[in-house]
């Protein structure tokens, strides 16, 4: 069981970090463009749309991803790479809820060009924190 969870949470990372330096590289660095060319009002419906496909493929992963971040130290014990991947799980999340939530709530609301083109320079942290947390649990599921 211990080795399944392991892989699981590798997986989900995977999957997480994945998405973002999609969102990173091809996502962000486009709103701004996209804002221009499409105009305020049809921007908003285009931000709306992509915030709420995003929640649905993003959503379930972070909390699967928090779940098993849970779940790993009941399986191979507090050690200090699992107390490392909580750690990074949840520096993941409160960057995403004390940050990215709220500009986005901001761009929706505003449409501002040089808000929808500093999005990617704010996505960075997270980026970063995912690709970490990955490499984490990759070493860990080869190792357990």
């Amino acid at each position: 069981m211990q080795t399944l969870v392991l892989v699981a949470q590798a997986a989900v990372s995977g999957a997480l970090a994945g998405l973002c330096w999609t969102v990173q590289l091809a996502v962000y660095p486009r709103f701004g463009r996209i804002r221009r060319a499409a105009g305020a009002d049809e921007f908003r419906v285009y931000h709306a749309a992509y915030t709420r496909g995003m929640g649905w493929v993003a959503g379930p992963l972070m909390v699967a991803e928090l779940g098993l971040s849970l779940a790993v130290p009941a399986f191979a014990g507090w050690t200090a790479g699992n107390a490392a991947g909580l750690a990074l799980t949840v520096a993941t999340w409160g960057w995403t809820f004390a940050v990215m939530v709220p500009r986005h709530a901001k761009l929706q609301a505003t449409a501002d060009t040089a808000e929808a083109d500093r999005l990617a320079g704010l996505n960075w942290p997270r980026t970063i924190l995912w690709t970490t947390r990955v490499v984490l649990a990759t070493g860990a599921a080869a190792a357990g």
